[in-house]
């Protein structure tokens, strides 16, 4: 069941990049029909060969693509339970083999036609244009073109992402390619005067992707910028906001109509009204003039 659901990862997954080796190294470990193993995060790093960061995106990359899903939460000592939902009953195609595929023996025409017999010494293998393939046959086999690994075609067969590479080198410095998806959210973020480093690797690119088509680009940018903020010494790279939009929610449906803004509490202060009767304290100081006015005047 390892090979078949490992030929399914190889033939039919779509998910590029971390991605990709994130669901090799659970096709590696599965070992019933069910496509499933248990594995954690140490096991992850180990199998990849990568940091906690970036085996953790390559995760939640593969899990975002739905090609990998948790089948079962860890739970205590045991470590959580994935499973491959393409590759439960995959059974790989074989090809044939066998002696077949070796070399022909070279045959004389005829109905009574056998191995030549050897005469002369032995010229070696041939050199020269003569050892390439004969002009009356097409340079493929079974409709798939042959050709040397060099060149342009020796590199990677994908890329993570469409216009997505981990940066280029520039004279020994890394240099941030934005993937055009991209452009909207980082136009926004560097418009409000935010410098981060954007020399993300290809899984985070294609969860930043994944954000953008459910929250859209203005949600994700007002975020950064709230985040930005309260950060106490800056934002140094593009990755510290990947955990707060993760958290958004959804955009909105279009029409979606806002929630009124709640009323203002009323004041509790009693504005003075000078019309109203006086108090009890301001008439009994009347009442005092009146009568130390009355004693000065019986004197």
């Amino acid at each position: 069941m390892t090979l078949d659901a490992m030929d399914w990862v190889w033939t039919r997954a779509k998910s590029r990049g971390n991605a990709r080796l994130v669901l090799l190294a659970v096709a590696d470990a599965t070992t019933g029909p069910d496509a499933t193993a248990r594995m954690g995060t140490a096991e992850f790093m180990r199998r990849l060969a990568a940091s906690r960061s970036t085996t953790r995106a390559a995760v939640d990359a593969a899990l975002a693509s739905g090609e990998l899903i948790e089948d079962e939460p860890a739970q205590g000592s045991r470590a959580t339970r994935y499973k491959i939902p393409g590759a439960v009953g995959y059974v790989r195609t074989y090809r044939a083999t066998g002696p077949e595929s070796g070399p022909i023996a070279e045959t004389t025409p005829g109905p009574e036609s056998g191995p030549l017999p050897a005469t002369g010494p032995n010229p070696g293998p041939s050199t020269g244009p003569e050892s390439g393939p004969p002009a009356d046959i097409p340079d493929t086999l079974f409709g798939t073109e042959i050709r040397p690994p060099m060149g342009p075609d020796s590199g990677p067969h994908h890329s993570p992402i469409e216009g997505v590479s981990e940066g280029v080198r520039e004279r020994g410095r890394e240099v941030a390619v934005i993937p055009e998806f991209a452009r909207p959210l980082v136009d926004q973020i560097t418009a409000a005067q935010i410098y981060p480093a954007w020399t993300l690797a290809p899984a985070e690119w294609f969860i930043v992707d994944s954000l953008i088509k459910r929250s859209g680009p203005d949600m994700l940018a007002a975020a950064a910028v709230q985040a930005a903020q309260r950060a106490r010494n800056g934002v140094a790279h593009a990755r510290y906001f990947l955990r707060a939009w993760q958290a958004l929610p959804p955009a909105p449906a279009p029409g979606t109509v806002p929630a009124a803004a709640p009323a203002r509490p009323a004041s509790n202060v009693i504005p003075l009204d000078r019309a109203q009767p006086r108090g009890r304290v301001a008439q009994s100081a009347d009442y005092l003039a009146e009568a130390l006015a009355a004693m000065e005047a019986q004197q």
